[in-house]
């Protein structure tokens, strides 16, 4: 609980109190906190408005969450019809059992888990940690999932804490465990990106993995503007991304299977406007031109290869039969010796921002 005077409250940005169940009846709390179950514990943000549960060690900091406790206007807004998509994927999306730890049901839709694509997708999964800090206090892993691979796991080795902020609660317990079983320490936060719920200037390292173009793309300035304002001045914000089509590797290489996907992708956004359906995950990818024209700190922003291809191009080109593991050995080490360039020609980079303002 040290970490609480480094949280805020999302909704009037005040710092937060610990209350004890005892003191609840001081707050006039309503009914509704009774609805995450036997509370013995929760934070009130300074003014007296918003109470925000916590169980299981879960800080619930979400401002879908919070119970209004105030005399005035509740402040809170409605979540928009994007974001709830997301709100809503994460929030029912099911885990299953991989290696021992949890990962996302639908993890193979996005990971080729075949062995002959192993040693080549290892690599990426670890490839964050090469461009911050191997060592601090305090790394934020902002929309962390259930950190169910072991090389994501890794990525907090020489971290005191790893404060994983995620909109799902289950995601959260199954970091919780995940990490329990890595015997490593974590700070579990229900919060959203694009309104982090922590103090300026208060981690050492922000690291955030495929969930950016997941955000509304007119929010995704905020998240990357949030990220830099909880990060610690001369730290490293690390920020693994997708071009899609304006990967001009997987352009060509996939060819008709790439305009198939690409046509789906904004029928799709049709689509869930249309007709009332289960949630469907959004996604929308800037350019790199965006990235170095809208920010203060452009100028502070690095492109690197996290991975240039992604599971179409595996699928179709790399087979065991084929001499898949040398395609993939050959082109990792082009990815490391020509990593800017083929950060923006392939289709995933790692977006490095120094924060030096």
């Amino acid at each position: 609980m040290h970490f609480i005077e480094k949280l805020r409250c999302p909704i009037t940005k005040n710092g937060l109190e610990l209350i004890e169940k005892d003191k609840f009846s001081d707050y006039d709390l309503p009914k509704d906190y009774k609805k995450f179950g036997n509370l013995t514990i929760g934070l009130v943000d300074n003014s007296k408005q918003y109470f925000f549960p916590i169980f299981e060690d879960i800080i619930i900091l979400h401002t879908h969450y919070a119970v209004y406790i105030g005399k005035n206007k509740d402040l809170r807004e409605d979540l928009s019809f994007d974001k709830k998509r997301v709100f809503d994927y994460y929030n029912e999306v099911n885990y299953k059992v991989k290696d021992s730890l949890k990962i996302y049901e639908d993890s193979s839709k996005w990971v080729d888990f075949r062995e002959v694509s192993e040693k080549y997708l290892n690599n990426s999964f670890t490839k964050s940690s090469r461009f911050y800090p191997n060592q601090g206090d305090y790394i934020l892993d902002i929309a962390s999932g259930p950190i169910g691979l072991t090389e994501y796991l890794s990525l907090s080795d020489g971290y005191n804490y790893r404060v994983c902020v995620d909109i799902s609660i289950n995601a959260l317990i199954q970091a919780k465990m995940n990490i329990a079983k890595a015997s490593k320490k974590g700070i579990y936060i229900c919060g959203d990106i694009t309104n982090i719920p922590i103090q300026d200037n208060s981690v050492d390292t922000v690291l955030s993995q495929h969930t950016l173009y997941h955000i509304p793309k007119n929010s995704q300035k905020k998240a990357v503007n949030e990220m830099y304002r909880v990060a610690k001045l001369d730290s490293k914000i690390v920020i693994i991304y997708s071009w899609f089509y304006h990967s001009w590797f997987m352009n060509i290489t996939l060819n008709v299977l790439q305009l198939y996907r690409i046509l789906r992708h904004f029928a799709g956004k049709l689509y869930v406007r249309i007709l009332k359906s289960k949630p469907r995950l959004y996604f929308y990818p800037h350019s790199p031109r965006w990235f170095k024209k809208n920010f203060e700190f452009s100028e502070d922003i690095e492109f690197y290869c996290w991975r240039s291809t992604n599971k179409y191009f595996l699928d179709v080109y790399i087979h065991k039969w084929f001499f898949g593991q040398k395609i993939l050995a050959r082109l990792t080490k082009i990815e490391d010796k020509y990593s800017k360039f083929m950060s923006k020609f392939g289709e995933y980079p790692a977006i490095v921002i120094t924060k030096r303002k």
